[in-house]
């Protein structure tokens, strides 16, 4: 595809001490980041912390953007990160979700004019592994995404699953995701090109918990960007945690939503990018 501008989005509550292995993880990438945002659905002097202290290993510019708590209000986050984006690739993750080390490299050879890529269901970390905080020493030397050193932790993983990044992994791994169809995008791990991104207005922010970011998906199906997915090449671990803001109404009402979508509909009903 060229040589690219690629940046980061990573949407971020209360939870800093996730954020903090997950901006490690982009710190350590194969392919830096040209750019890393941290959009904020709140205002914690926490994670303002992480942030700062993050800045120190950063290989590119890492901005933060904050709002005002009221509600969930991640999509509309996530759209102001992407107005203040210079990039012309972006990847969207969750402050839970540490990436392996090729996660961008993979990204860059894989991104295609017209698609969009998909990590597809992440893999879970229990919390009796995260203790106080993890590690940032398994994310250094990438033990994090080995599968033979997790299932001796007691992790329970497929044999086809966190295979090498390299050599016959890395083949096997390839073949895998050819035989996977086509898949929605996903909140955590999922990378666009910001101009598709742009002709579809970004995120709905009419959206609460549940489904907006497959709404997103949807939309670009119907603009004629197509969603591939790398459920194998595309490793990150989700960081196991209670889920406090999840409902179960609002999850279905997204669901609707997202069904009676016309073949016509690309815009979303709210968006700061439309203004």
């Amino acid at each position: 595809m060229g040589v690219v501008k690629i940046g980061v989005v990573i949407s971020a509550y209360n939870n800093w001490e996730a954020l903090r292995c997950t901006l490690r993880g982009y710190a350590r990438q194969t392919r830096a980041p040209d750019e890393v945002w941290v959009a904020e659905d709140s205002e914690f002097a926490q994670v303002a912390d992480v942030v700062a202290q993050a800045r120190t290993c950063m290989p590119c510019a890492l901005g933060h953007l904050t709002q005002a708590d009221e509600g969930f209000r991640k999509c509309l986050a996530l759209n102001r990160a992407i107005a203040a984006s210079q990039a012309d690739y972006l990847v969207f993750t969750d402050a839970d979700c540490v990436p392996r080390a090729d996660v961008l490299a993979t990204l860059e050879a894989r991104a295609r004019q017209g698609e969009f890529l998909s990590a597809g269901s992440h893999l879970n970390l229990p919390q009796r592994l995260q203790g106080e905080g993890l590690p940032l020493a398994w994310i250094d030397d990438q033990r994090l995404f080995s599968g033979p050193w997790l299932r001796a932790q007691g992790v329970k993983l497929s044999a086809l699953r966190l295979l090498p990044p390299s050599g016959a992994g890395r083949l096997l791994a390839c073949m895998l995701d050819r035989l996977s169809p086509r898949d929605a995008f996903v909140g955590n791990l999922s990378g666009a090109w910001r101009a598709d991104l742009l002709k579809v207005a970004g995120f709905d922010e009419a959206m609460a918990y549940g489904a907006e970011d497959r709404n997103l998906g949807i939309r670009l199906n119907h603009a004629g960007v197509r969603g591939r997915r790398l459920r194998h090449a595309l490793v990150s671990l989700h960081l196991e945690h209670a889920r406090s803001w999840k409902y179960e109404e609002q999850v279905r009402e997204n669901q609707r939503w997202n069904a009676s979508l016309s073949w016509q509909v690309t815009l979303p009903r709210r968006s700061v990018l439309l203004d």
